[in-house]
């Protein structure tokens, strides 16, 4: 299995106009119906962010926006594209997005893993095909082994979700304690454990 993250351009749909504006996150990307696509998306919360969504529904491939919730800073919508090939292609291929984030000149950075043996290069090829510029900014073997235990994966992902590793951060380790029935030195501990397998995961043992 490979992981690769590509820096793609979507032609089709509100991504490359509006996404310079403020970061994006998407956290799954779907087809919808049989040419467009849907989307859920996180955003920061304000006044740009209340701006951002308020254009992305007057887009003219944008069927509808659903506001699901707005909490912790953050904003969450389900954006539904009347054409969208990026997704559409995604679907049909054996590459699963593990998440993207937009960058400032409108593009998109996928996190994929593939499945079959040259399912990424076909997907690649795809995507070209229908217009989109596509860059392989990386691509890498995933070990089979995993880095971390279920509990310490659970850990992470809720400490990154609830912001305790942003800056400055929207929640402290004596909260993020209570939220997982834990003390807070048993989960700092377990929090760095994680932390340090995934650097070394990444960059390799110092």
């Amino acid at each position: 299995m490979m992981e690769a993250i590509l820096i793609v351009r979507l032609p089709d749909t509100w991504v490359s106009g509006l996404c310079s504006r403020t970061t994006v996150q998407f956290r799954r990307c779907l087809p919808y119906g049989t040419t467009g696509g849907r989307s859920l998306i996180e955003i920061e919360e304000g006044e740009e962010g209340r701006s951002l969504i308020e254009e992305i529904r007057k887009h003219p491939s944008v069927e509808r926006v659903e506001v699901s919730c707005a909490e912790g800073g953050r904003i969450s919508a389900t954006v539904l594209n009347r054409t969208c090939r990026a997704s559409q292609l995604l679907a049909a291929s054996d590459c699963f997005m593990l998440g993207a984030t937009s960058l400032e000149d409108g593009r998109v950075r996928w996190r994929l893993v593939s499945g079959r043996e040259g399912s990424l290069l076909s997907l690649v090829d795809s995507l070209r095909d229908a217009g989109c510029q596509v860059e392989v900014e990386r691509v890498r073997t995933v070990s089979e082994e995993n880095v971390l235990t279920r509990k310490q994966e659970e850990a992470l992902a809720l400490a990154l979700k609830e912001g305790y590793y942003d800056v400055p951060k929207r929640i402290h380790l004596a909260k993020l304690a209570e939220m997982l029935g834990s003390s807070p030195s048993s989960l700092g501990e377990m929090l760095k454990r994680a932390e340090k397998a995934v650097i070394e995961e990444h960059l390799g043992p110092g």
